[in-house]
């Protein structure tokens, strides 16, 4: 058997391999010489195949149906994108990019139609802009008149702002100020200023301490986070601090990174923000104890952990690795 023969054997033994990836951090196979894209892949078929799912009995049968025909990687990347296609009716919001975000909403044929015909209404002689942007504003219009319109509630949102920059926008010499809120978007010293002004950042402003390497400073204790502490946590971790997620902090939940259950204390240095999916999936046993053998399910894939004062995903493999959204490097431990 030749190099050729050998590679095209090993590519039909895609369902053996992923069996072993569940164990792997596609950050530790990236290191290891794997493209990232490639080791993504891996993981999230891994995750469909073997993770968790309200469809155990489906799950088996599609690993034994690739399992019998050899199916590669690549024909079960297609066979997964094109299952992501049969969506269900939904409304999808895209991640911040370069201050712009996107809405996609899926339902049915005759109510997309009927929307379309009511905004095309509104653009009919606007023939000098692309029918996409004109379309943009007679959108807002409907959104904003239909019932109550638009919430737009106090900022319970929390906002990292250095001392610094808090003195330059106090003063109104903020323009250049770029500041980084837990919602996962950014705002102006201008625009700041402007929201204190209208009354929206509440009648409160709450100051968190911060030390360089212990990370938040706070010496009160309870089994639950309390709003104090969640406020401190979300003001270190803007986003879900797992590399590559970008859920904004509004949106997570109160992570131990000392499992309560190993003892960890409430305390802030020990308290970050991950969101449900990744909280689910992070290892809280970790290298504690070792296990007889693996949680179903629960693939390992690493689990957070404080290093010279910031939150980093400790890997399967011993690395560290942090978030690079543009939101995550902001807050209030990059302030510092």
């Amino acid at each position: 058997m030749d190099k050729y023969e050998e590679f095209m054997a090993l590519t039909s033994q895609t369902i053996g391999i992923l069996k072993d990836m569940p164990k792997r951090s596609p950050y530790d196979m990236a290191s290891d010489g794997m493209a990232r894209k490639t080791a993504k892949s891996f993981t999230t078929l891994a995750d469909a195949l073997f993770g968790p799912t309200d469809s155990p009995r489906l799950q088996r049968e599609s690993v034994a149906l690739a399992e019998d025909r050899g199916l590669s990687l690549e024909y079960l990347e297609m066979v997964e994108k094109h299952a992501k296609k049969l969506q269900k009716r939904d409304v999808r919001l895209g991640r911040v990019v370069d201050g712009l975000r996107t809405i996609s909403i899926t339902d049915t044929q005759r109510r997309i139609t009927d929307l379309e015909k009511t905004l095309d209404a509104a653009v009919e002689n606007d023939n000098d802009r692309p029918r996409s942007e004109a379309l943009l504003e007679p959108f807002w219009d409907l959104v904003e008149s239909t019932g109550t319109g638009l919430i737009r509630p106090e900022y319970r949102t929390v906002i990292a702002i250095g001392l610094d920059d808090f003195a330059k926008v106090s003063c109104g010499k903020g323009e250049d100020v770029v500041v980084a809120l837990s919602d996962g978007t950014t705002m102006t010293g201008a625009e700041f200023i402007n929201a204190a002004m209208e009354g929206s950042l509440g009648d409160k402003l709450y100051v968190g301490l911060f030390h360089p390497t212990a990370g938040p400073v706070n010496l009160y204790e309870a089994r639950f986070a309390s709003d104090k502490l969640r406020t401190l946590a979300m003001a270190e971790n803007l986003v879900c601090p797992w590399p590559d997620c970008n859920v904004p902090a509004d949106r997570c939940q109160v992570h131990h990174i000392d499992a309560h259950k190993h003892g960890g204390y409430t305390k802030p240095s020990n308290l970050t923000m991950l969101c449900k999916y990744h909280n689910g999936v992070n290892d809280d046993d970790g290298p504690r104890k070792k296990r007889k053998r693996p949680s179903p399910g629960k693939p390992k894939r690493g689990r957070m952990r404080r290093h010279r004062g910031k939150v980093r995903l400790h890997t399967p493999g011993g690395k560290l690795v942090e978030n690079t959204h543009h939101v995550s490097s902001m807050g209030a431990m990059d302030l510092i």
